[in-house]
């Protein structure tokens, strides 16, 4: 008797989770056909397992390479250690 319980809760436990699994799938399904017809010209993400595009397919630029102007104190400063810069910049002025 305890054998034929087992064999029934986890037959009832599998359709349960395939009744979950198939319901997940087609509200994907549907999803994806709606998005594809709204919007005819959308792409996939790109994905590069080496990191050097991000996810638009465009190559990632170095962060060094870009400088922000820091209006409290007119420096130039990496974007890298803009915000470090930008705490210490207004820190310093608070103490004046």
């Amino acid at each position: 008797m305890t054998q034929s319980i087992d064999s029934m809760s986890i037959s009832i436990y599998e359709n349960l989770i395939s009744t979950m699994i198939q319901d997940i799938v087609s509200r994907e399904v549907v999803h994806q056909k709606q998005m594809q017809s709204r919007y005819p010209q959308l792409k996939q993400y790109s994905i590069d397992p080496n990191g050097n595009i991000d996810i638009n397919g465009n190559t990632k630029q170095q962060d060094s390479s870009q400088y922000f102007h820091c209006k409290n104190c007119g420096r130039d400063v990496s974007a890298n250690r803009f915000a470090a810069h930008l705490q210490r910049c207004l820190n310093s002025r608070q103490r004046r």
